[in-house]
Formats: C-alpha cells, structure tokens, sequence
C-alpha cells in the first residue's frame, strides 16, 4: 500500500476517514436508495416539491451571500409577478440563480464537468446582474479575498488568500481533471469527490465575484450526475442558509491547512456529508407524505390547521381567523390542494374547505 505522501494532493485528504464519515456515506446512500421507491408511491407531490425547492434554493443561496429577498418574493419573480426582478441586485441574481438550476435540473447529464460547463453556468448565474457585465463567465483577472466584511462593505478579517488570477486557469485545470478521473476510475465514493472539489473550488475562488452560488450549483449538478436525484425535492442550499456559521467555520478550519505539510478536510466532509445526510433523510419523509410540515410553510400550516379545526370552511373564513393576507391563502389552498391535504367542495361563493 502506497504511503499517504506519495499520493496525489487531492487523494490524500481522502485516503484515511474516520468510522463516522463512514457511517455517513452509508446513511446517505440508504436514503437514495428508498427514494426510487417513494417516488412511485407519490407522483402527486412531485412537481409542486420541483417548483418549491427551485424557490428555497434560489433564496437560500442569496441570501447566503447578502441578498435579503424572501422565499414569498422569490416565488414572486418566479411566476413573472414582480416586475422589478431586473433593476435591483437582489431580484437580479435570484432571478440568475432560478434560471440556472433550473437548467441543472432538467438536463444534467448534458453538462460534463469541464472548463467551459463551468463558465457558462457561471455566465448564466450573473446574466441580469448588471454589476457584472464585465467578468461574468470568465475566470477572474484581478486578486480577490475571503474575510469578514463590515457594514460599509470593507474587508474587517482576511480570512484566507484565494488562488492568484494568474494561477487560476492550471489550478482549475488540476481540479476538473483530478475529479472526472476520479469518477471515471472510481478511486473514492462520489460524495467524497464532490466534497472535495467543492472545497478546493471555492479555496481557488476562481471568478471575481459569484463563488459561493457557483459551487452551490456545482453541487445540485455533481449530485444529479451521480444520481442523488433528492436534491430536486429538498434544497441543501435552505440547510446550509440555517447553518451559515457552522458551513464557514468548517470551509475555514478545512481550508486553512491547505499548502501545508498534512492539508485535513475532515472539518468539511463531516458538515458536508451531514447537509446532504439531512437532505435525503428529509426528501424520503416527504415523499412518503411521514411529515407533512417538511413540506409546507408557516403561513400554509397555518392555513391547514385552521382547516382541520373548522370543517368546511370558506376563504373568507381562513382569511379572518388566521389573519392572513387573502391572496398568501389563496395560494395556500392551490398547494394544500396539489398536496392532496384538502379538499374543494362548492363552487362560486359557496366554495368551502375540508381537510383530508
């Protein structure tokens, strides 16, 4: 058996793991396996759960980086809603981040993993981000940074110094070249390449603006390709936004080994692995209808538990008792109903509600 310094840099950090990654791996792929099954057993959640994740992961993923735009507004420019969608950052690059995994979703196995996949879907990604005009789709020309940022937008903490831009194009290289001969060969689990390519992506930082929600695509895209087909019914981009401190704090003790004598990513492929364990475990719930809360919002719980407690209820009804906006219940109702948890019965005014 080879020592572990005669590896490749990239098969080290992946050549001893501990029993708990392990186990992780093998959790993961036992949800991945029950899902084919739940699938078939509940085709009439399917396309609401496509739309829903499309949402939660467009404004999880932005809001990561800064934006303050909800989901109820993301679902809003989704549906051509909000007209605003192009004269402000925010909506610009929720309404990039939508069209893009969009795309991810419906045609994976398209896009190979390579240079130019990865431009264009970084392209796509800041096509209405006026900002950006210049740099989008192109690997970086200047230097960038990861650090703390204050209020006026100045860098407070250096938190670790990104590939030089002139270093960017062989590193990037490396990379892609390492993982597809690592899938092709079958040298490591998949997740395990995934995690690591995500990692070293984002220590390279190789576009001036736009990393983070490019690895977040990445991610759904290595996950589709490998046939982690959960990530179209649950958003890991909504669990890594609930656990914004601890996705840092784990890129940054991973990271800071890096171009050392013993580069250790355990930090990460434990918070990785984790996010995607929740993932799947999540997606098989919903799919085999176990918590329905999983796949409802607040305001839409709230609507069906009024339901519940007030058989044959009408709008009007819901609107009062749950101080609700009428037009938020309205579309409550539409999902409640995709979700087969309610029932219509009546029609014009004397339309009224009853729960299944």
């Amino acid at each position: 058996m080879a020592n572990n310094n005669d590896l490749p840099k990239f098969d080290q950090r992946l050549n001893s793991l501990d029993p708990h990654i392990i186990n992780m791996l093998s959790e993961i792929d036992i949800a991945k396996g029950e899902i084919k099954g739940a699938i078939s057993a509940s085709p009439h959640i399917i396309d609401s759960l496509y739309k829903t994740v499309l949402i939660t992961s467009a404004g999880a993923s932005t809001r990561i980086e800064g934006s303050n735009l909800s989901d109820e507004e993301v679902a809003k420019i989704m549906d051509k809603i909000s007209y605003s969608k192009f004269n402000d950052r925010d909506s610009q690059e929720v309404q990039g981040y939508l069209e893009t995994l969009q795309n991810i979703f419906e045609n994976p196995i398209e896009l190979s993993l390579r240079e130019g996949t990865i431009k264009s879907l970084h392209n796509q990604l800041l096509k209405y981000s006026d900002k950006d005009n210049i740099h989008k789709g192109e690997y970086k020309k200047n230097e960038n940074i990861v650090g703390i940022v204050n209020e006026k937008g100045e860098i407070k903490r250096i938190l670790f110094n990104t590939t030089p831009a002139y270093l960017v194009k062989k590193e990037m290289d490396d990379l892609v070249e390492w993982a597809n001969n690592a899938f092709e060969n079958k040298r490591f689990h998949n997740l395990l390449i995934i995690a690591n390519f995500i990692i070293q992506f984002l220590k390279i930082h190789p576009f001036e603006d736009g990393n983070g929600r490019a690895s977040r695509i990445l991610t759904n895209l290595l996950l589709l390709q490998t046939e982690y087909g959960f990530v179209k019914y649950v958003s890991h981009e909504k669990i890594i936004e609930e656990r914004k401190k601890e996705y840092y704090i784990a890129l940054r003790t991973s990271q800071e080994t890096f171009n050392t004598e013993k580069e250790n990513i355990k930090t990460w492929l434990n918070f990785f692995l984790s996010v995607i364990k929740e993932q799947g475990e999540k997606a098989v719930a919903i799919l085999k209808q176990d918590n329905i809360e999983n796949l409802i919002s607040k305001k839409q719980s709230l609507v069906l538990n009024c339901i519940k407690h007030n058989p044959e209820i009408s709008l009007s009804a819901i609107v009062e008792k749950t101080n609700v906006a009428r037009g938020t219940v309205r579309q409550a109702l539409d999902r409640l109903l995709k979700l087969n948890k309610i029932k219509r019965i009546g029609q014009g005014r004397a339309t009224r509600y009853i729960s299944i």
